[in-house]
């Protein structure tokens, strides 16, 4: 009886042993603990405006989701720019091939509503470091008495792909 017990906890024991070496196998090879880093957001450069009128002292927020929320804030100077810098994250998601997950950008003014004053809006599933969103959101002109426009940008390093845009800005 005793032996039989041993035996079943030497069993037990090798299998958990297997599970733990396999899962570590399992999450290299798949990407499951390979962290790096991952841009979320290239600068921004912007000047935001009214009716053609400089908004100095409007507090501009933005936010980056992937997988979780990243929110900074800027407030626009005496002739309405804003900037924020070049947001980067350590992770292990774009690694990890069961991983969907798009990158929400939103740049807005808090009125106090869920999607606020739309300055910049945008989905990205591919490329979120590319040259395109470097070159555009390094100099926004944005008229927040417009209404934002929805704009389908091709992206520069991926032939037959775009980037949709929904944004006061001119681009």
């Amino acid at each position: 009886m005793i032996v039989k017990l041993n035996c079943k906890i030497i069993n037990i024991a090798l299998l958990v042993i297997t599970f733990l070496i396999s899962t570590q196998a399992y999450a290299d090879m798949f990407g499951f603990l390979k962290k790096k880093d991952y841009v979320l957001s290239a600068p921004v450069k912007g000047i935001l405006l009214k009716g053609g009128n400089p908004q100095s002292g409007v507090e501009v927020l933005r936010s980056l989701t992937y997988g979780k929320e990243y929110v900074d804030k800027s407030v626009t100077d005496e002739v309405g720019r804003f900037s924020f810098p070049k947001k980067i994250i350590r992770t292990s998601k774009p690694s990890n091939m069961f991983d969907n997950d798009s990158m929400h950008q939103h740049i807005y003014i808090d009125n106090g509503t869920l999607e606020g004053v739309i300055v910049w809006y945008s989905i990205i599933s591919l490329n979120p470091d590319s040259q395109t969103l470097v070159e555009l959101l390094g100099s926004l002109e944005c008229d927040i008495a417009q209404e934002p426009q929805t704009y389908d940008i091709p992206i520069a390093e991926n032939n037959g792909h775009t980037f949709t845009i929904y944004t006061t800005c001119k681009l």
